[in-house]
């Protein structure tokens, strides 16, 4: 069974889903290694934005790789990375102060390691969803580039 659903009706509900929290796990990948973290993060939309610093694991395979993939819940999430820069960069200030508000220890970071910090843009490309209705189970999509959206129980089709 497949079931086109209304694109903006799920993607409104995957923005608020989002918003409630400020933890989910980022997978990276190079060299034929793929290493997953917790990180914090804010959301604008479906666009995430995290911390980090460019001597950590994560920032080089983005920088290799930028195709990453992030889960929280029942919620796996596509994108594509991209490298921000640096806080205190005049572009970056309406974040900084987006972080500063979200995360008492924010401050602490940008204090210890000032040159070595960066923000990072994940923009979702796909938005996989385990959900149940009326006790039957499905994958529900959110197809960004082709503002598509819809519900599947054919679980060997998956592409």
């Amino acid at each position: 069974m497949k079931a086109e659903l209304k694109f903006d009706e799920v993607k409104e509900e995957k923005v608020r889903f989002l918003e409630k929290t400020e933890e989910i796990v980022l997978a990276t990948s190079s060299d034929k290694r793929v290493t997953a973290r917790t990180i914090s993060y804010v959301s604008e939309g479906l666009t995430i934005i995290f911390y980090t610093l460019t001597s950590f694991k994560k920032f080089a395979q983005i920088k290799a790789n930028p195709k990453v993939a992030l889960c929280l819940s029942k919620l796996s999430i596509e994108g594509i990375a991209e490298i921000l820069g640096n806080p205190r960069k005049e572009e970056n200030k309406r974040l900084l102060e987006i972080f500063k508000k979200k995360f008492d220890w924010f401050d602490w970071w940008l204090v210890h390691y000032p040159e070595e910090s960066v923000f990072v843009k994940v923009t979702p490309t796909l938005i996989k969803s385990f959900v149940s209705k009326d006790d039957t189970f499905f994958l529900e999509y959110l197809d960004l580039p082709n503002k598509r959206a819809y519900i599947t129980t054919e679980w060997e089709k998956e592409s």
